[in-house]
């Protein structure tokens, strides 16, 4: 760790045994990128969005005007110059911002439309001593950061574990919201017992029928990006090219939509495939792209970022048939280090949910800073969250001739 370059920073603090540098630049990230990747390896709860190639590319060119502040925590070096600091813990914040049932100003984990988790990067086994260090930083910073939301963090782990004994020793004031879970797979030793535990001896039946009625078409093929020797930017302008043909180009929400996406897209996915850490499926009928799909490793992780299939062919379910291959290639790579896979999909989506048989528990985190207001407020906050859904239910519920502006204003 170049210590020098965090002394420049005015947050540099001593919280708990640890150092605290808050950098708000991304001129100033540079000192700290190999410290920032090893830690990313070393994260007790892997999060690939949060790594320094997937995260600057987001910061660059998907931020915005958002203001964020990157928080590094470090534990000091000791007298022998061989001991030098370690970089235990990152935490992104947006700064604060406005919330619809909170008069004060809520910092939230960075996060944008292609980032599926808000865990931190935090060294194995240093979760506790790092979560009171950062809950420590918060107090001390509480004007300018009363309350931290974390929406959709890990409900388990020792993450959760860690935060939730940190908040209790430190006194402080908490919602946690009601939990959720979206799909995971935890690859099983053989893929056939897996598949059988998944589905159902009739559906399985019908996936091989749709894959056989692909291959009278033409030639059916199954392309998995090797490590080396491919051309990535072939690659990648297929799957833009593949999802902006569907319902996601029509409603503008393809990554070949927004010239800043498909940047942001072609960053990452270069980076990720010179790290060895990205995995790209492609499932073709005479050499025409009907699926594919485009996944992160972070091992003992992997997550499901992107998938896209040809709608033309939408009968014969090219998508769940690149699925299946995607969790027999799961369970090849077991041997790999890869122990799990996150769907990264909405709780509700119904594919994953019936091809992936484990399940990732979620929740909301609403944490006061420590001051007054801020735990005065984290208190009312479930009987305003009541208030709205109950206001929600009673506009549900008003006659459809109504006009508007009545029943906005409830009539």
């Amino acid at each position: 760790m170049k210590q020098k370059a965090f002394e420049q920073d005015s947050g540099l603090r001593l919280h708990g045994g640890y150092r605290i540098a808050v950098v708000r630049s991304l001129e100033d990230v540079g000192p700290c990128l190999t410290d920032w990747e090893a830690l990313a390896r070393s994260a007790g709860e892997p999060n690939v969005f949060y790594s320094p190639w997937a995260l600057l590319p987001a910061l660059e060119h998907l931020a915005g005007d958002k203001r964020f502040a990157l928080l590094f925590v470090i534990r000091p070096g000791g007298p022998d110059a061989a001991d030098r600091p370690v970089l235990d813990g990152f935490f992104p914040l947006l700064e604060p911002a406005g919330c619809a049932l909170l008069p004060l100003k809520v910092a939230r984990m960075f996060r944008h439309r292609y980032c599926f988790s808000v865990a931190p990067l935090v060294r194995e086994g240093r979760e506790p001593a790092v979560m009171r260090a950062f809950l420590r930083w918060l107090q001390a910073h509480r004007r300018q950061y009363p309350l931290l939301l974390l929406r959709d963090a890990p409900a388990d782990g020792p993450l959760a574990a860690a935060l939730r004994s940190a908040l209790a020793d430190e006194g402080r004031h908490f919602h946690e919201g009601a939990r959720r879970s979206r799909a995971l797979i935890e690859p099983g030793d053989d893929v056939e017992d897996y598949l059988g535990r998944a589905l159902s001896g009739k559906r399985r039946k019908e996936y091989r029928r749709l894959g056989r009625r692909l291959a009278e078409l033409g030639e059916l093929r199954l392309r998995v990006l090797q490590p080396r020797g491919e051309d990535l930017g072939a690659w990648l302008s297929a799957f833009v090219a593949l999802e902006a043909k569907g319902w996601k180009g029509q409603s503008r929400s393809a990554l070949g939509c927004r010239a800043a996406c498909r940047r942001y897209f072609e960053e990452v996915a270069t980076a990720a495939y010179a790290r060895g850490q990205l995995r790209m499926l492609e499932l073709s009928l005479d050499g025409r792209p009907l699926a594919m799909l485009c996944d992160f490793l972070a091992p003992p992780g992997a997550f499901a970022f992107k998938v896209a299939f040809d709608e033309d062919y939408a009968r014969y379910s090219p998508g769940a048939l690149l699925e299946l291959e995607c969790i027999r290639l799961l369970h090849e790579q077991k041997a790999q280090g890869i122990r799990w896979m996150d769907s990264c999909a909405a709780p509700e989506h119904g594919l994953s949910n019936s091809l992936w048989l484990e399940r990732k528990p979620l929740c909301t985190f609403l944490l006061s800073s420590g001051s007054l207001l801020a735990d005065c407020w984290v208190e009312l906050y479930p009987y305003g969250k009541r208030l709205k859904g109950c206001w929600r239910r009673y506009q549900a519920r008003l006659p459809d001739w109504l006009p508007s502006w009545s029943r906005t204003a409830g009539g």
